[in-house]
């Protein structure tokens, strides 16, 4: 677990964990596949999608209603899923490292499988769909021992 530095404290306080509804599957193909079309990635229809080539494979995240549309296209690939993405609104500065940290530590900690995904100005974790309800369970239990307790009702942030 990193050191709780107060701008830790406050970062883990602030973010506002969220469950996207899709389901989502990790595809991974084989280097030399065909290329994969842009409209399968517009912000109008893909809320979260991520593509990784590595020197002997191709990582693709994405929804799985947009897998089961393209995946006559490869002759090749194997798959993993369902999966659930969570997105955590955290900005990039330097406590946005020990944040990733202590997240993947509570997730360890429950013995929840995660693959965490960050970009220069968020953080998603994408987890076993069947292991949704402990994650949820276990950042909450963790985000909600940083906020002072409060009188009357809560928000909800996860679901």
């Amino acid at each position: 677990m990193p050191v709780l530095t107060e701008d830790l404290k406050k970062l883990l306080t602030r973010t506002k964990p969220v469950v996207f509804p899709e389901d989502y599957i990790a595809v991974y193909l084989p280097i030399g596949v065909k290329t994969i079309p842009g409209e399968w990635f517009r912000p109008a229809t893909t809320v979260f999608a991520a593509v990784l080539q590595e020197s002997k494979l191709v990582t693709m995240i994405l929804p799985l209603r947009k897998w089961r549309r393209m995946q006559s296209m490869f002759e090749k690939y194997d798959v993993s899923g369902p999966l659930k993405v969570i997105s955590f609104d955290v900005q990039s500065s330097l406590a946005a490292g020990k944040f990733r940290v202590a997240i993947a530590s509570i997730l360890a900690e429950s013995d929840i499988s995660s693959i965490p995904i960050s970009s220069f100005k968020s953080y998603h974790i994408i987890v076993p769909k069947a292991d949704l309800p402990r994650t949820v369970k276990a950042l909450r239990k963790y985000l909600d021992s940083f906020k002072k307790k409060r009188t009357g009702s809560s928000k909800k942030t996860l679901s």
